[in-house]
């Protein structure tokens, strides 16, 4: 259909779901909005040729220096392109003003900081799951050797290292202490304005998400849950907007 917003992401094993990270906070952006969209899910490798026969520019090094082609993307009802999720939710905001996403808050850099610090840190945890359990044969090699050329050892070697364990929760440790504070600013809870919904919510809540979806037996998302609270209280009160996953 003509004139309809199409989200690019990353697809799972069939039946394919939203599992990534980035991805999800469009996503959640677009649920909250109540925007119809369609999701066009697109392989890793695969990434890079859709998006360059699209006409999308490539990423700004600055912003994402691992990958020139990043998912999520959206073209929207103007049959414009808008890659990177931060600048997707920007587009959704001036397409849709209401329900605002709160932008203006000045939340988003220090809840991107932050998230970003946790989930480096617990990567050697996380991410060998992922084209274990996860993803299509495609984008698990793709992943494997990508991740193997930055971190300098595969993944089944960097799931053994000293820098997975709980050395990857002493490394998260001082980002888990700042977004703990960052909830308790504003104390009516449960978002991190209070009562009030903004884009940062949904950087957390797609972590929380992404954490939930990589959990073995409350190792990733059950540890975070038990940290604080607040951490749940979060969490349950973004849950309508995880519903849509597809």
């Amino acid at each position: 259909m003509a004139n309809e917003i199409v989200l690019y992401d990353l697809p799972s094993r069939p039946p394919s779901h939203a599992w990534s990270l980035n991805p999800w906070k469009a996503r959640l952006a677009l649920n909250y909005k109540g925007l119809p969209y369609r999701t066009e899910w697109v392989e890793y490798p695969d990434l890079k040729p859709k998006f360059t026969s699209l006409g999308i520019p490539p990423n700004d090094k600055t912003i994402n220096p691992q990958a020139t082609f990043s998912s999520p993307a959206v073209k929207l009802p103007d049959d414009t392109y808008v890659m990177d999720s931060h600048k997707i939710a920007q587009a959704l905001e001036e397409l849709q003003p209401e329900p605002s996403l709160h932008f203006e808050n000045g939340y988003t850099d220090r809840v991107q900081s932050t998230v970003l610090e946790i989930n480096k840190a617990l990567a050697p945890i996380a991410l060998p799951r992922i084209p274990e359990n996860l993803l299509n044969e495609p984008s698990a090699a793709y992943f494997r050797e990508t991740r193997a050329k930055r971190f300098g050892m595969t993944l089944e070697e960097l799931a053994k290292s000293d820098k997975a364990g709980e050395t990857a929760w002493k490394n998260a440790a001082p980002g888990i202490e700042q977004l703990r504070a960052i909830l308790r600013e504003n104390p009516d809870g449960p978002y991190v304005m209070g009562k009030i919904v903004s884009f940062a919510d949904f950087i957390i809540a797609g972590f929380f998400r992404f954490g939930e979806i990589l959990d073995r037996d409350g190792d990733i998302f059950g540890r975070s849950m038990k940290i604080d609270e607040n951490f749940g209280k979060h969490y349950e009160a973004c849950k309508k907007w995880l519903e849509r996953d597809y």
